[in-house]
């Protein structure tokens, strides 16, 4: 059975050395420094998912000190436990995890007709949908990747007509410095 755990700052440092830059290019990888200053913020929850002692994938959750839409920044199953519905696992304890102090989960995915590998982006959006995520119209740049915004429910009070693009708009303006903000974040036309 699987179980969530929230990292500690060293335990990030040794995930971000081995695992993150394993699993995710350096164009989508923040600075270590940025995450670990998020974290000491109190917005930025690492959490580990173990069978028994053993990761069997991680992510790392933005939560706004304000609203009741959080950001799935990173999700990662490790390699061995691939395609064996361990990702589809994590995403119900991540719901069941934050239902009642959330309403869904924003979800970021990289957009098939831009991506390097357009297939592996496809599979990715699906693998959210069967998971029960919405696609929404929003597409969006950041750092020059450009992402579709999937949105996972997690409890029965979140809005599905919701204003998705100011949404995701703003939590990237609270997580963001201004600077970098303007610099890097834009919305796209679908």
């Amino acid at each position: 059975m699987l179980e969530l755990c929230k990292l500690h700052e060293t335990q990030m440092q040794m995930l971000y050395a081995g695992q993150m830059r394993r699993d995710f290019p350096p164009s989508e990888l923040k600075e270590l420094g940025t995450i670990l200053g998020l974290m000491r913020r109190g917005v930025y929850e690492p959490l580990g998912v173990y069978d028994g002692e053993m990761l069997a994938a991680y992510t790392l959750i933005y939560r706004p000190e304000a609203g009741r839409m959080l950001l799935l920044d990173y999700l990662a199953v490790e390699p061995t436990r691939r395609g064996c519905g361990t990702g589809g696992e994590v995403l119900n304890l991540l719901r069941a995890h934050y239902s009642g102090c959330a309403s869904a989960l924003m979800i970021e995915c990289e957009r098939p007709r831009s991506a390097p590998d357009r297939e592996t982006a496809s599979r990715r959006i699906r693998f959210y949908e069967r998971a029960g995520a919405k696609l929404t119209s929003v597409r969006i740049a950041l750092f020059d990747v450009e992402y579709s915004i999937l949105v996972l429910p997690c409890d029965d009070a979140w809005d599905e007509a919701g204003d998705w693009a100011e949404q995701i708009l703003s939590l990237y303006r609270q997580m963001l410095p201004p600077h970098l903000f303007e610099r890097h974040v834009r919305l796209l036309r679908a």
